[in-house]
């Protein structure tokens, strides 16, 4: 990322993105500038049965390296910081405050069986407050998987915290969650801001063993003087509540208003766009809930895989290569990949249509096709899934006039023009393009009373940097193969029952 001018010890704001393989974290100034941006990568393990699992000392410490990188490169005053983090992802710590396992990630998929339990568990209870939905990545269903496969180590549960939860504790003393990062835990009450008693009764964990749940940009406390030293801070910066990071992505992009859709290329794609009305029966594959800046409900769509699919391609079939020779050669490959399409749902399907039964497909591979072909297709096969979204919430009711994209490979201008062309629109490409970064500053810089309101803040912060237009030379065979993906998954999913 590039930084500006600075002045030595301007007032500033870090936001802190923890994704999947790796922490970001950037510093900002009452402009929305960005002083210093550093990064730091850990590597989850992932095993054949699901599993994904990195050690929370690893994550804490990555956080950690990229907080005092960029503070140290910015050379400002940090009076707030907020986290914006992935759900899902917990960890379990001791009456000591000892971890009992590594990390586990929001897409480690091993507790489809508990997650049904606790789904039968929760029809049968009938709850007064909504009854929540827990999916098979939810923190709940896997919490419950360990209570079955390691019951002795178990027995020393204290604490069962999410990813800014434990940082919270680390960082203040206090283990504090927003409510839209508590509610994927799967143990809240729909639309609500409260764990719910019977999701808790049929885990077999007590509500004091959570995170305090309270509004996103909302204080927590200051930073403890040992922890503050540690993370290059000193111990009078505020903490603040961050929220998850599509959240923290669609403030960082100035989506702040219905009719705005930002979408993230990052671990996953997801899909944020906002309305202001409650949202009534949704179907299957679209997400909603309290978005943190009030009054809108956000409304939630994205595929699993993403980001993960191309870090795949550059491990197993590209070790080594840079990635400016890969796109390279994907831009020499015409819209289409000269009929070779792929399905990236290489770990199950969420939206527009639930499956987590879903794999990856190359389709209409021939020796003729290069590294480059494949490359290209992946990335149209993202945009294709973007496109099938995007068309998902149009036939659902919400217009959307304005597209923006984020996450690290809105850096790359080829995936930009991709989907331009996949979605028939411009596409506005952000100035700073790790938006939850930025959102995460914005909410800190909220939360300290710097600004009257999120709105202000994430007009104030939010810049464009270009507009990338549909290519009409292109739109024909994107169309077709659009189209062709469109049946290629269908067929997929035909082949398998509903649950």
């Amino acid at each position: 990322m590039k930084k500006t001018t600075k002045k030595t010890q301007t007032t500033a704001y870090l936001g802190l993105d923890l994704g999947g393989t790796g922490a970001k974290a950037g510093v900002f100034d009452r402009t929305g500038a960005c002083l210093g941006f550093a990064r730091r990568a850990y590597s989850p393990l992932q095993t054949g049965d699901g599993r994904a699992e990195v050690e929370i000392s690893a994550i804490e410490e990555a956080a950690r390296k990229a907080a005092a990188g960029a503070v140290r490169q910015a050379g400002a005053a940090v009076q707030a910081m907020a986290v914006a983090s992935q759900g899902q992802t917990f960890v379990v710590l001791d009456r000591n405050g000892t971890p009992l396992h590594p990390a586990i990630l929001w897409y480690d998929s091993r507790a489809r069986v508990q997650a049904r339990a606790i789904n039968e568990a929760l029809e049968t209870a009938r709850p007064a407050a909504g009854r929540p939905a827990v999916e098979d990545i939810a923190s709940g269903a896997k919490i419950q998987w360990l209570k079955e496969h390691f019951p002795h180590a178990m027995k020393d549960a204290a604490q069962y915290l999410l990813l800014p939860d434990y940082l919270s504790y680390r960082l203040t003393g206090r283990a504090v969650s927003d409510p839209n990062t508590a509610g994927s835990t799967g143990l809240c009450a729909w639309n609500t801001e409260s764990y719910c008693p019977s999701a808790l009764d049929a885990v077999g964990i007590s509500e004091d063993q959570l995170a305090r749940i309270q509004p996103a940009g909302t204080p927590i406390g200051e930073l403890n003087s040992p922890e503050a030293a540690r993370w290059g801070l000193s111990s009078g910066t505020l903490l603040v509540t961050g929220t998850n990071d599509q959240y923290a992505g669609a403030l960082g992009a100035g989506n702040c208003r219905p009719g705005i859709l930002s979408v993230t290329t990052g671990t996953c794609l997801a899909l944020v766009t906002l309305t202001d009305r409650q949202p009534g029966s949704l179907p299957r594959g679209l997400m909603t809930g309290r978005f943190p800046l009030r009054p809108y409900y956000h409304l939630l769509a994205y595929s699993k895989t993403a980001g993960l699919v191309l870090d795949w391609f550059r491990r197993e079939l590209a070790p080594g290569l840079p990635a400016q020779q890969l796109e390279s050669e994907a831009s020499d490959t015409p819209a289409g990949c000269r009929g070779l399409s792929v399905i990236p749902h290489f770990d199950g399907a969420v939206s527009p249509r639930p499956d987590p039964e879903m794999r990856g497909v190359f389709h209409g591979l021939t020796l003729r096709h290069r590294r480059g072909d494949i490359y290209r297709a992946i990335l149209e096969s993202l945009a294709f899934s973007m496109r099938e979204n995007l068309d998902f919430l149009h036939g659902h009711g919400y217009r959307i006039d304005t597209l923006r994209s984020i996450g690290g490979c809105a850096n790359s201008k080829l995936w930009l023009q991709i989907q331009a062309d996949a979605a028939a629109m411009p596409v506005e490409e952000p100035q700073v393009s790790e938006a939850a970064v930025l959102g995460a500053a914005m909410l800190a810089a909220y939360g300290c009373g710097d600004f009257e309101s999120l709105q202000n803040c994430s007009r104030t912060f939010y810049r464009v940097k270009n507009v990338h237009q549909p290519d009409p030379k292109s739109s024909g065979a994107m169309d077709e193969a659009c189209e062709k993906y469109r049946r290629i998954c269908r067929a997929f999913h035909a082949d398998r029952p509903e649950d």
